[in-house]
Protein backbone atom coordinates (compact mmCIF):
# COMPACT_ATOMS: atom_id res chain seq x y z
CA UNK A 1 0.00 0.00 0.00
CA UNK A 2 1.11 3.37 -1.08
CA UNK A 3 2.40 5.47 1.90
CA UNK A 4 1.03 8.99 2.46
CA UNK A 5 3.60 11.71 1.77
CA UNK A 6 4.06 14.44 4.19
CA UNK A 7 5.72 14.69 7.79
CA UNK A 8 4.46 11.58 10.09
CA UNK A 9 2.21 12.32 12.92
CA UNK A 10 3.80 13.76 15.84
CA UNK A 11 0.60 13.72 18.30
CA UNK A 12 -2.16 11.59 18.77
CA UNK A 13 -5.33 12.99 16.43
CA UNK A 14 -8.14 12.95 18.96
CA UNK A 15 -5.91 14.59 21.45
CA UNK A 16 -5.49 17.14 18.70
CA UNK A 17 -9.20 17.66 18.15
CA UNK A 18 -9.87 17.85 21.29
CA UNK A 19 -7.33 20.85 21.93
CA UNK A 20 -8.38 22.39 18.27
CA UNK A 21 -12.12 21.80 19.47
CA UNK A 22 -11.74 23.87 22.77
CA UNK A 23 -9.62 26.71 21.27
CA UNK A 24 -12.62 27.11 18.54
CA UNK A 25 -15.16 27.00 21.32
CA UNK A 26 -13.70 29.56 23.44
CA UNK A 27 -12.22 31.89 20.36
CA UNK A 28 -15.22 31.03 17.54
CA UNK A 29 -14.18 30.70 14.00
CA UNK A 30 -13.34 34.09 12.49
CA UNK A 31 -11.48 34.73 15.63
CA UNK A 32 -8.93 31.48 15.69
CA UNK A 33 -5.65 31.71 13.38
CA UNK A 34 -3.69 28.80 12.38
CA UNK A 35 -1.36 30.43 15.21
CA UNK A 36 -3.82 29.72 18.13
CA UNK A 37 -4.40 25.71 16.63
CA UNK A 38 -1.03 24.95 16.44
CA UNK A 39 0.16 26.75 19.34
CA UNK A 40 -2.74 24.83 21.77
CA UNK A 41 -1.82 21.32 19.85
CA UNK A 42 2.23 22.16 19.93
CA UNK A 43 2.91 21.19 16.64
CA UNK A 44 4.44 23.07 13.78
CA UNK A 45 1.60 24.58 10.95
CA UNK A 46 3.08 21.65 8.57
CA UNK A 47 2.27 18.78 10.69
CA UNK A 48 -1.19 20.32 11.11
CA UNK A 49 -1.84 20.82 7.86
CA UNK A 50 -0.96 17.18 7.25
CA UNK A 51 -3.07 15.89 9.54
CA UNK A 52 -6.35 18.03 9.14
CA UNK A 53 -5.75 19.84 5.78
CA UNK A 54 -6.55 23.40 6.24
CA UNK A 55 -8.54 25.58 9.37
CA UNK A 56 -12.09 24.81 7.43
CA UNK A 57 -11.26 21.34 7.54
CA UNK A 58 -9.86 20.93 10.94
CA UNK A 59 -13.26 23.38 12.21
CA UNK A 60 -15.61 20.50 11.07
CA UNK A 61 -13.25 17.40 12.54
CA UNK A 62 -13.56 19.71 15.61
CA UNK A 63 -17.63 19.91 15.56
CA UNK A 64 -18.06 16.56 14.93
CA UNK A 65 -15.93 15.71 17.55
CA UNK A 66 -17.65 17.73 19.93
CA UNK A 67 -20.90 15.87 18.47
CA UNK A 68 -19.78 12.60 19.48
CA UNK A 69 -17.47 13.13 22.52
CA UNK A 70 -18.60 16.32 24.54
CA UNK A 71 -21.83 16.98 23.61
CA UNK A 72 -23.26 13.25 23.99
CA UNK A 73 -23.89 13.11 27.80
CA UNK A 74 -27.25 15.64 27.62
CA UNK A 75 -28.95 13.95 24.21
CA UNK A 76 -28.26 10.40 26.01
CA UNK A 77 -30.32 11.62 29.39
CA UNK A 78 -32.93 12.67 27.50
CA UNK A 79 -33.22 9.13 25.66
CA UNK A 80 -33.02 7.17 29.37
CA UNK A 81 -36.98 5.66 28.57
CA UNK A 82 -37.89 7.21 31.96
CA UNK A 83 -41.05 9.34 32.63
CA UNK A 84 -40.48 12.44 30.32
CA UNK A 85 -40.69 14.99 33.05
CA UNK A 86 -36.89 13.35 34.13
CA UNK A 87 -35.41 12.71 30.87
CA UNK A 88 -35.93 16.47 29.82
CA UNK A 89 -34.96 17.83 33.69
CA UNK A 90 -31.88 15.59 33.21
CA UNK A 91 -31.40 16.63 29.98
CA UNK A 92 -31.20 20.31 30.38
CA UNK A 93 -28.97 19.93 33.89
CA UNK A 94 -26.28 17.82 31.94
CA UNK A 95 -26.49 20.92 29.50
CA UNK A 96 -25.67 23.31 32.27
CA UNK A 97 -22.94 20.93 33.46
CA UNK A 98 -21.28 20.94 30.21
CA UNK A 99 -22.07 24.76 29.43
CA UNK A 100 -20.26 25.54 32.75
CA UNK A 101 -17.43 23.17 32.92
CA UNK A 102 -14.52 25.27 32.88
CA UNK A 103 -11.93 22.55 31.49
CA UNK A 104 -13.87 23.67 28.21
CA UNK A 105 -15.21 26.71 26.76
CA UNK A 106 -18.48 28.47 27.80
CA UNK A 107 -21.67 27.18 26.56
CA UNK A 108 -22.25 25.62 23.77
CA UNK A 109 -20.13 25.32 20.76
CA UNK A 110 -22.26 24.57 18.30
CA UNK A 111 -24.50 27.75 19.43
CA UNK A 112 -21.84 30.13 19.65
CA UNK A 113 -18.63 29.26 17.17
CA UNK A 114 -20.00 30.05 14.02
CA UNK A 115 -22.78 32.81 14.68
CA UNK A 116 -21.04 35.41 12.80
CA UNK A 117 -18.82 34.61 9.92
CA UNK A 118 -17.12 35.96 6.74
CA UNK A 119 -19.41 35.50 3.46
CA UNK A 120 -16.76 32.92 2.28
CA UNK A 121 -17.18 31.24 5.86
CA UNK A 122 -20.62 30.88 5.65
CA UNK A 123 -20.83 27.09 5.38
CA UNK A 124 -19.90 27.08 8.85
CA UNK A 125 -22.89 28.90 10.25
CA UNK A 126 -25.35 26.74 7.47
CA UNK A 127 -23.66 23.72 9.22
CA UNK A 128 -24.21 24.52 12.89
CA UNK A 129 -27.64 25.72 12.27
CA UNK A 130 -28.17 22.48 10.69
CA UNK A 131 -27.15 20.68 13.95
CA UNK A 132 -29.35 22.80 16.00
CA UNK A 133 -32.06 21.82 14.25
CA UNK A 134 -31.79 18.17 14.45
CA UNK A 135 -31.47 18.58 18.45
CA UNK A 136 -34.48 20.45 18.10
CA UNK A 137 -35.83 17.37 16.18
CA UNK A 138 -34.98 14.66 18.53
CA UNK A 139 -36.40 16.95 21.60
CA UNK A 140 -39.99 16.66 19.53
CA UNK A 141 -39.18 13.19 18.56
CA UNK A 142 -39.00 12.43 22.36
CA UNK A 143 -42.14 14.67 23.59
CA UNK A 144 -43.95 13.09 20.79
CA UNK A 145 -42.54 9.26 22.28
CA UNK A 146 -43.91 10.77 25.71
CA UNK A 147 -47.42 12.04 24.13
CA UNK A 148 -48.10 8.43 22.47
CA UNK A 149 -47.25 6.82 26.16
CA UNK A 150 -50.31 9.31 27.58
CA UNK A 151 -47.15 11.10 29.55
CA UNK A 152 -48.78 14.46 27.81
CA UNK A 153 -52.16 15.33 27.11
CA UNK A 154 -53.18 14.51 23.80
CA UNK A 155 -53.87 18.08 22.61
CA UNK A 156 -50.53 19.03 23.88
CA UNK A 157 -48.13 21.21 21.33
CA UNK A 158 -45.49 19.08 20.44
CA UNK A 159 -43.83 21.29 17.81
CA UNK A 160 -44.28 24.12 20.34
CA UNK A 161 -42.42 22.99 23.28
CA UNK A 162 -38.95 21.20 20.75
CA UNK A 163 -39.48 25.19 19.95
CA UNK A 164 -39.63 26.23 23.50
CA UNK A 165 -36.92 23.86 24.98
CA UNK A 166 -34.71 24.47 22.05
CA UNK A 167 -34.68 28.24 22.79
CA UNK A 168 -34.34 27.49 26.63
CA UNK A 169 -31.27 25.26 25.82
CA UNK A 170 -29.81 28.44 23.68
CA UNK A 171 -30.52 30.61 26.37
CA UNK A 172 -28.64 28.65 29.00
CA UNK A 173 -25.56 28.23 26.45
CA UNK A 174 -25.42 32.15 26.11
CA UNK A 175 -25.91 32.82 29.72
CA UNK A 176 -23.34 30.81 30.77
CA UNK A 177 -21.02 32.54 28.14
CA UNK A 178 -21.99 35.85 29.68
CA UNK A 179 -20.76 34.23 33.47
CA UNK A 180 -23.96 33.20 34.76
CA UNK A 181 -23.86 31.42 37.73
CA UNK A 182 -24.50 27.58 37.82
CA UNK A 183 -26.92 28.26 40.59
CA UNK A 184 -28.49 30.72 38.54
CA UNK A 185 -28.68 28.49 35.29
CA UNK A 186 -30.22 25.88 37.56
CA UNK A 187 -32.70 27.95 38.78
CA UNK A 188 -33.77 28.83 35.40
CA UNK A 189 -34.46 24.71 34.45
CA UNK A 190 -36.84 25.31 37.52
CA UNK A 191 -38.79 27.96 36.01
CA UNK A 192 -38.68 26.29 32.54
CA UNK A 193 -39.58 22.97 33.43
CA UNK A 194 -43.50 24.27 34.38
CA UNK A 195 -44.07 24.45 30.51
CA UNK A 196 -43.78 20.93 30.84
CA UNK A 197 -45.89 20.58 34.05
CA UNK A 198 -48.60 22.30 32.64
CA UNK A 199 -49.15 19.02 30.23
CA UNK A 200 -48.62 16.14 31.40
CA UNK A 201 -51.17 13.51 31.71
CA UNK A 202 -51.43 12.79 35.52
CA UNK A 203 -52.51 9.02 36.67
CA UNK A 204 -55.55 10.11 37.62
CA UNK A 205 -56.50 11.74 34.52
CA UNK A 206 -55.63 8.01 32.57
CA UNK A 207 -58.60 6.62 34.42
Amino acid sequence: MQQSRGRPRSFDRDTALRLAMQVFWNKGYEGTTMADLTTAIGVKAPSLYAAFGDKNALFREAVEFYSKTTAIGPMDALRQGRPIEQDLSAMLHASVTLYGDPANGKGCMVVTSAINCAPENAAHTVELAQRRQSKRAALEQRFLQAQQQQQLHADADIAGLADFYTAVLHGLSLSARDGISMERLSNTICHAMRALEAVLQRSEEKQ
